[in-house]
């Protein structure tokens, strides 16, 4: 299916961009329905086209060679994927599935870069994503090099959090990992996240029930985050 030039004004990268602009990069590009659980790019796949999120979830995920799984970054309405094989040619570096039915709009490598060339906005919020991602790669670094499993379940709870809102306070978490999906990231198993989480709602820091996903209080969180990083 074509996309429309409303379409883009939902894409981040694309949202300063003014319609005579959006109409250019629109002509350039696709939209695909997804149904939920649908692999949208492999890992290590030769493929160089850039996705858009429309509307929907996905997840990037990796795999060892072993077959290991560790969830690496949901996606949501308006975030972009694969413009890393899109910039270097190299193969994809995750898994992307959806979690929902989504509509995914995508681009060549070739219109990603005339667009990168041709509109400053354009290249600024893709720089801010990839400054994003190298934050978050040494975040994960630091806390797997440093935290208690305690700890890094702490930090990640803290991170689902901040992807809601920076304020503090009482956060509802849509769409929440499931334990085992947290324990993924953190590199630990399911039961050591729900004993923590059980431990967290007992002190009233968060309640996490089915059908119901709080962050009750934010700053106590974020304090226990700090006293172990230091800062």
């Amino acid at each position: 299916m074509k996309v429309a030039a409303e379409t883009l004004s939902v894409i981040t990268v694309f949202r300063d961009l003014d319609i005579a602009d959006r109409q250019r990069l629109a002509a350039a590009m696709r939209i695909k329905a997804f149904d939920a659980r649908q692999l949208v790019i492999a890992q290590d796949d030769q493929s160089t086209d850039v996705f858009f999120v429309i509307n929907g979830q996905a997840r990037a995920t990796l795999f060892s060679a072993n077959g290991k799984e560790v969830d690496f970054q949901d996606l949501g309405p308006g975030e972009m994927f694969g413009e890393l094989s899109a910039i270097d040619d190299r193969p994809r570096s995750t898994h992307v599935v959806t979690l929902t039915n989504s509509l995914i709009a995508s681009m060549s490598k070739e219109a990603f870069w005339n667009a990168l060339l041709s509109y400053p906005t354009v290249t600024r919020h893709t720089l801010k994503r990839l400054t994003g991602l190298i934050r978050l790669h040494c975040e994960r670094i630091f806390e797997y090099g440093t935290l208690g499993v305690t700890n890094r379940i702490h930090a990640e709870l803290l991170r689902l959090a901040r992807d809601v809102t920076d304020q503090g306070g009482e956060v509802v978490i849509p769409d929440p990992p499931t334990h085992a999906e947290i324990a993924s990231r953190v590199a630990t198993h399911r039961e050591a996240v729900t004993r923590e989480c059980k431990q967290l709602e007992t002190l009233g820091v968060i309640e996490w029930r089915r059908g119901r996903h709080v962050i009750k209080d934010v700053e106590a969180l974020e304090r226990m985050v700090k006293e172990v990083r230091g800062h």
